[in-house]
C-alpha cells in the first residue's frame, strides 16, 4: 500500500486530480478542494499522505495535505453509501475541523450544505461517526507555550486512524504532553498516548 507520495507537482487539475512526478513514475492522485488550494505552483516539490482504494476495476490514490483530513477520509469510507468521491466532496466543502464539529454537534443541516450530500446521507454520517469524532474546534486540542500544534493534531489523527475516538485521543495526547513537556518527538508522543489508551479503545 502506498502511504506517501513525494516529488514534483507535474499536473494540477482544478477538477480535483494532480500528478506527482517522483523521478521515474508519475502518480495520479485525487484530492479535495481544500488540499488542492494548499498545493504550490506546478514544478514545485510536494509531499502528500495517501490512501489507496482498490476496486474490482481500478486502483486509485487519494492525496491529503494533512493527517487530519486523511483520518476523516478513512472514517467517511466506513459510512454506508459514502464512497471516495463523496468523501472528497465533503472534505472539499467543509474544512476538517468544521466537518468534525458538525458531526459531533449532530448538525445535519451544515453537512447537507455540501453539494451532492442530501439530508439522509448527512444524518447517516452523524449516526455512524458521532462516537468516533469528538469536538474539533481550535480550543479542543491541548495547548501550552512552545507546543507544536501541527504535531499534536497529527498525533490525534494517527490515534483516530487506529480506531480511537477523537475525544479520547485528545485527552491522551494532552496527558502525555503534561508528562513529557513540549516534546518534539512525534513517535514518542504517539507511543506514549497509545499506552494510556490501551484500556480505552472502543
Amino acid at each position: 500500500m502506498i502511504a506517501l507520495v513525494s516529488g514534483r507537482l507535474a499536473v494540477k487539475d482544478p477538477g480535483g486530480t494532480i500528478v506527482v512526478d517522483t523521478g521515474s513514475v508519475g502518480y495520479r492522485l485525487f484530492v479535495s478542494l481544500n488540499t488542492l488550494m494548499e498545493l504550490p505552483e506546478i514544478g514545485r516539490d510536494v509531499s502528500l499522505q495517501t490512501v489507496t482504494v482498490v476496486r474490482d476495476d481500478a486502483l486509485h490514490l487519494y492525496g491529503f495535505a494533512e493527517a487530519r483530513e486523511k483520518g476523516l477520509f478513512n472514517l467517511l469510507l466506513q459510512v454506508k453509501g459514502v464512497g471516495p468521491r463523496m468523501a472528497l466532496q465533503l472534505l472539499g466543502g467543509l474544512k476538517p475541523a468544521d466537518l468534525e464539529r458538525a458531526i459531533s454537534t449532530q448538525d445535519s443541516g451544515w453537512i447537507s450544505t455540501v453539494p451532492g450530500v442530501g439530508k439522509k446521507t448527512a444524518e447517516r454520517i452523524i449516526l455512524e461517526l458521532r462516537d468516533k469524532v469528538g469536538p474539533a474546534g481550535p480550543d479542543s486540542l491541548p495547548r501550552a507555550a512552545g507546543v507544536d500544534e501541527q504535531m499534536v493534531s497529527d498525533a490525534v489523527s494517527a490515534l483516530l486512524n487506529l480506531g480511537y475516538r477523537q475525544a479520547d485521543g485528545q485527552r491522551a495526547v494532552g496527558e502525555v504532553l503534561k508528562k513529557l513537556g513540549n516534546t518534539k518527538d512525534f513517535p514518542t508522543l504517539v507511543r506514549e498516548s497509545l499506552q494510556l489508551l490501551s484500556g480505552r479503545k472502543s
